[in-house]
């Protein structure tokens, strides 16, 4: 009895042994580094799940690294206990490091007051981070108010933090943001703001005490009707105007390599100096009066201008011969047409190897200006062009031998090409067949075309059957994103991006 007892013991711890070991807390036994990882892709309340588990539990809860504090979607009373909340936590985690801090609050009060008290408690926080040796701050302050305008005076300990690297403030409401003395300086990286009025100390600030910034953004700032910026460590900016207040732009630095923005502006003045500039891409309007200096290292260009043909033609030829020496060239076609108003085009566009069109529909017109850009870059080897889904050919009258008799010297250097024809033309047809008979060292054809140019795509295929290139035919789909970047070569991209 006694044995048949100790074999039952026995089977029993054997069948709870892998039970047992399932039941481990191997969470507890991560590194500190690891389970911090894990917990930054959780909210704050699922942390404070976490943080009851165990002390161990606990103690990652209260030293994580990544704190998101989203206080908008409660009522007065339920964000009150939460803000005390917040506080209570802060008050426990002491002094450890804080890398990311993200803060969205929106009071929703009518009460003046409330919203004052609610608004001291925030800024509370901010110094706390400070205290924890923040590396990010990403605010978010919607407005409501018109209580004579409400100012966000950040604290100054903020612009001194010699941890932090970025700071992201979003105001929504067009609430001053008041930058400290331009005698003030700062070791910040990254600063990028959205929806705030600014002063004219601002730009002084930046370009006087902001000696470490790399990257800068502004996104619908108004205040000030002149926008001036000189940095000597600036390597990245981008500008979105708001659509409420006339600005001109003067942005210098000779460590600039990367410019975005959206110009809505004509009667305006935009001048850039960058010569060291890589990546421009510009979308909107011309502006009146224009300098861009001309760039010698530019890389990749994307200007998808509207241009009013008479009225931007020399802004836009100047704009052009500052940066012939692109090796990435992406246009739309009312660029096209503004450079060819009067017959001529900007000079030898020699280093261009990329070249994309959106928006295209080869009409008669049409190939006369491609005709006269491609023979403008003689190194070209891969051609994108997008056509238009709402234009329609109603004409081709340029044929295979329309091209041949152009003897473009651009022709033997192609190595990939892309059509996305979505219009019933035919003289992008004629084109492609041009291309497949005649690039010898064609290496790549895509065609993507509607169902309904059977005829053409025949005619295309029997050329295709002699071509040492890979060509490929797919149906146009319309819901693809055509205007991506994955119409560019991954060996572009990788030297591009």
């Amino acid at each position: 009895m006694e044995h048949k007892r100790q074999s039952l013991a026995t089977a029993i711890s054997q069948s709870q042994g892998p039970r047992h070991e399932r039941l481990i807390d191997r969470f507890s036994n991560l590194p500190d580094e690891v389970a911090h990882h894990i917990l930054s892709s959780l909210t704050l309340r699922d942390i404070c799940r976490v943080g009851c588990v165990s002390k161990r539990c606990m103690q990652f809860f209260l030293s994580t690294p990544s704190l998101n504090f989203d206080v908008r979607s409660f009522g007065r009373r339920q964000r009150l206990k939460l803000l005390g909340y917040l506080e209570r936590f802060l008050s426990k985690r002491g002094d450890n490091k804080i890398q990311h801090f993200r803060i969205r609050w929106l009071c929703r009060d009518d009460d003046a007051s409330s919203y004052y008290d609610e608004y001291f408690r925030v800024i509370n926080w901010m110094y706390t981070a400070v205290r924890c040796n923040v590396e990010v701050l990403d605010l978010y302050f919607p407005g409501k108010y018109e209580l004579g305008r409400p100012v966000l005076e950040l604290p100054s300990c903020i612009f001194l933090c010699q941890s932090l690297r970025s700071l992201m403030v979003d105001l929504h409401g067009d609430k001053l943001l008041k930058t400290p003395s331009f005698a003030c300086f700062t070791t910040l990286q990254c600063l990028k703001l959205s929806s705030v009025t600014i002063d004219e100390e601002f730009c002084k600030w930046i370009s006087c005490s902001c000696k470490c910034i790399k990257e800068l953004e502004l996104e619908s700032v108004v205040g000030i009707e002149k926008i001036c910026i000189e940095s000597s460590s600036l390597e990245s900016f981008r500008f979105v105007p708001s659509y409420r207040h006339v600005c001109h732009l003067n942005i210098s630095g000779e460590k600039l390599e990367n410019i975005q923005m959206y110009w809505i502006y004509q009667l305006s003045k935009l001048s850039i100096f960058a010569p060291n500039l890589k990546r421009l891409k510009w979308k909107g309007r011309v502006a009146s009066r224009l300098n861009l200096e001309k760039v010698m290292c530019l890389e990749k260009a994307e200007i998808f201008l509207q241009p009013r043909i008479k009225a931007d033609f020399g802004n836009l030829f100047e704009a052009f011969c500052s940066i012939q020496r692109v090796e990435v060239l992406m246009l739309n076609v009312a660029i096209m047409k503004a450079l060819f108003w009067k017959g001529s085009m900007p000079g030898l566009l020699a280093h261009v190897g990329h070249f994309c069109v959106r928006d295209m529909s080869l009409t008669d017109h049409l190939v006369k200006v491609m005709t006269s850009l491609l023979k403008r870059m003689p190194n070209l080897h891969t051609l994108h062009i997008v056509t238009s889904k709402s234009v329609c050919c109603a004409s081709g009258k340029f044929s295979n031998k329309y091209w041949k008799l152009k003897n473009l010297a651009c022709i033997n250097q192609l190595k990939e090409v892309t059509f996305e024809i979505s219009n019933n033309g035919t003289n992008e047809w004629e084109l492609a067949r041009y291309i497949i008979e005649n690039a010898k060292n064609l290496k790549k054809l895509f065609i993507y075309y509607v169902p309904n140019q059977f005829t053409l795509f025949r005619e295309i295929t029997e050329s295709a059957t002699n071509s040492p290139a890979t060509v490929e035919f797919k149906v146009y789909d319309k819901s693809r994103r055509v205007y991506n970047d994955d119409l560019i070569s991954p060996d572009v991209q990788q030297k591009t991006n």
